[in-house]
């Protein structure tokens, strides 16, 4: 297939610091749409969808909720400015800011010179060789999910990978087995965390001071007091056995600063609990997705398993595989263009800024959306069709920076990126080879758009042994 992009538009009025007296210049546009003009209600029922719309309004437009001023940047140049050419000006959006009582002060959630001296400790654990020592226990660990599925049953598949992203997320962040407590712990509070977050996102919760919100706020902490029991409990056998696993707590523990400090355990959990609760999540609703959307499209899911029968030959695979898979590594970013796992970045200004010719005021919510972004016909031809062969040529070389970006962008790019696109080739590599799920008929498709973009009802599909 060809696929044609156009060249990213440049804003002729993009203003620079000095350039114009920033109090002088105009708030952004509202979108001549009716449709997203001070209405809540609209984004609560159907987030995405106003997303879109707003992308439609121009360059940058400016929509009002209550008290709260959302503003949505929709071109490549401007998403630059916010992400990159001014990260050091931004902080998180208020949204985010709220994900501290869930993750603490880990690397999604804290700013500043405390995020950059973590980064720079965190950076090396991620590197190749590290990664590479994961790879095999992600596809074993999916085999042996595998093992008990029977030929014909129906199963929740979404639930099923996020018990396996679950399993190995643990096996490589702590180095250690979940046994049923652990494991039925941490997913029970992992999702009552998400289901609060997104009662107070989409809900008339978000207008509510917290003092008010008592039993929802006291069933969060419920939560957050389970996950934290397993999370120390594990931090301290490390340190006992002094630190000296591969796994990442080991190598949290032992990572010094500049200065030759390390982490407190406060830091250690806050910094695990942000990778596992976002590292399991994403890989698993790719994995997810990807059932979804090779189920409604079976040749694709014929292509993928004749490239695996060539190559794998019925074998597990290897990390070295990877580079001999790309129409696996295809189906995996197609995925992400349609359902991207997380599908908004937020920021907000310290200080009044100019963008694009307009005034940005500190309160104000910049949102970048990665699914209006990824659902634009300016960068992909038939942008709502599952196309994985559209990835086969140079695409991701010929799309303007920040258009397709599932990882985010910018200096806080996702650290995690690496490990998560390869354990979502590795584990879709060794699923495939073994089962095809044909996904159930007339079971709803609604999405749950909250700290990331869920299947609301889960997704039950039937097993067949290949």
């Amino acid at each position: 297939m060809s696929t044609t992009v156009a060249a990213a538009p440049t804003p002729t009025d993009l203003a620079k610091p000095g350039d114009v007296e920033i109090g002088s210049l105009r708030r952004p546009p509202r979108p001549k749409s009716a449709a997203l003009v001070g209405t809540f209600v609209q984004l609560a029922k159907d987030p995405l969808a106003f997303m879109r719309l707003a992308g439609q309004g121009g360059p940058i437009s400016r929509v009002c909720i209550g008290t709260e001023k959302l503003v949505f940047v929709h071109d490549p140049a401007l998403i630059h400015e916010v992400l990159v050419g001014r990260a050091s000006e931004m902080v998180k959006d208020q949204i985010t800011q709220k994900l501290n009582e869930i993750l603490g002060n880990g690397l999604l959630t804290s700013e500043g010179a405390f995020w950059r001296r973590q980064r720079k400790l965190m950076a090396p654990l991620f590197s190749r060789k590290q990664l590479a020592g994961y790879a095999e226990t992600m596809a074993t660990r999916t085999e042996a999910a595998l093992a008990p599925w029977q030929d014909g049953e129906s199963r929740d598949v979404h639930l099923d990978m996020m018990g396996l992203t679950l399993d190995i997320i643990f096996r490589t962040v702590f180095g250690a087995e979940m046994d049923e407590d652990h494991s039925g712990k941490v997913a029970h509070a992992i999702e009552l965390m998400m289901d609060q977050f997104e009662l107070e996102l989409r809900t008339w919760r978000r207008f509510v001071p917290k003092n008010w919100l008592k039993k929802g706020r006291a069933r969060a902490a419920e939560a957050r007091a389970a996950l934290d029991g397993v999370v120390y409990e594990l931090i301290a056998k490390k340190r006992a056995a002094g630190a000296t696993g591969d796994d990442l707590v080991s190598r949290l523990l032992a990572a010094k600063g500049d200065d030759g400090a390390t982490m407190s355990d406060l830091q250690v959990r806050d910094e695990a609990v942000t990778m596992v609760v976002a590292g399991h999540e994403t890989t698993a609703l790719v994995l997810t997705f990807a059932t979804l959307l090779l189920s409604d499209h079976p040749p694709a899911g014929e292509r993928l398993r004749q490239e695996l029968a060539e190559v794998l030959g019925g074998r597990t695979p290897r990390l070295d595989d990877i580079g001999n898979l790309p129409f696996t590594k295809a189906v995996v970013l197609e995925t992400m263009r349609c359902f991207p796992p997380a599908y908004v970045i937020g920021r907000q200004a310290t200080h009044p800024i100019a963008l694009g010719g307009y005034r940005i005021d500190p309160g104000d919510q910049l949102l970048v959306s990665q699914w209006a972004l990824h659902h634009d016909a300016r960068w992909f031809a038939q942008p709502d069709a599952f196309l994985p062969e559209r990835w086969l040529g140079d695409l991701e070389k010929q799309l303007p920076e920040h258009v397709y970006m599932p990882f985010g962008g910018g200096p806080r790019i996702c650290i995690g990126q690496h490990f998560a696109m390869m354990e979502a080739i590795l584990c879709l590599a060794t699923l495939a080879q073994r089962v095809r799920l044909d996904v159930v008929a007339g079971q709803s498709r609604e999405l749950s758009p909250a700290v990331t973009l869920r299947p609301k009802h889960g997704l039950m599909a039937v097993v067949h042994r290949v």
